[in-house]
């Protein structure tokens, strides 16, 4: 860094090496880290020390990379913000407590509430018909209280208890309905769109990751639950 003396007093020059090397060195490490939350704050501390460079190192200011840096600088701050917003400690009570314990432990807090906030919760009375076989499946459903029951061509095959999945396999493979699906008392499933729950996870693959471990959970406990019944003789 130079310093240099007029009439006496001290004056810092940011027209230096040492600043590109600061800035360069903080971009560094953004590639370095894991974590999209430091990667991003370490960008934008990296363009920010770029910015006296860019306004005082020439007969005039460098307006274009001035401009492009405050864009890119607008647009990390924005995600570091939505980032710290999901990540902010929250408190979950109750029934949303008991849900995302056992379904949704890989989730943060946030995540998991910004997932209810586009789900709806839907009471159905027994006898409901939640997914017909042969039937494209436009959504994703979770039931939360009560219980269903899984039919293949009229027969029974598996039961749903709360906390399992409706539909994942349609969400997973895109096809039709490969059973019915009927609520045997009255109960209480959430519901949400396939197409806004594969939006949102096309944008955040790392919570992608979460809920296709919900998924494969439910999946194998559902084939577990399927096999005890055909192994069970009083059901035959």
């Amino acid at each position: 860094m130079v310093i240099h003396q007029m009439l006496g007093i001290a004056s810092w020059n940011p027209c230096v090496t040492d600043i590109i090397h600061l800035a360069n060195v903080l971009y560094l490490l953004s590639y370095l880290v894991r974590d999209i939350l430091w990667l991003r704050v370490l960008s934008v501390m990296a363009g920010l020390c770029l910015m006296p460079y860019y306004c005082h190192c020439g007969e005039h200011p460098l307006w274009a990379p001035i401009s492009w840096n405050a864009l890119f600088t607008a647009v990390n701050v924005f995600q570091i913000v939505v980032l710290v917003g999901e990540r902010w400690p929250r408190t979950l009570r109750g029934p949303e407590k008991k849900l995302y314990e056992k379904v949704f432990p890989e989730l943060k807090p946030g995540e998991f509430v910004k997932l209810l906030r586009m789900s709806e919760r839907m009471e159905v009375a027994a006898g409901t018909m939640l997914v017909e076989q042969g039937a494209d499946v436009q959504d994703m459903l979770l039931l939360t209280e009560g219980e269903l029951e899984v039919r293949v061509n009229g027969d029974s095959v598996v039961s749903i208890q709360p906390g399992q999945f409706i539909g994942e396999m349609s969400f997973i493979t895109g096809d039709k309905a490969s059973a019915d699906v009927i609520a045997v008392v009255p109960s209480v499933v959430v519901r949400c769109s396939q197409e806004s729950l594969k939006r949102l996870l096309e944008n955040k693959p790392g919570m992608a990751i979460k809920i296709q471990a919900a998924l494969g959970r439910d999946v194998v406990a559902k084939l577990r639950n399927q096999s005890g019944r055909v192994n069970d003789p009083e059901r035959h």
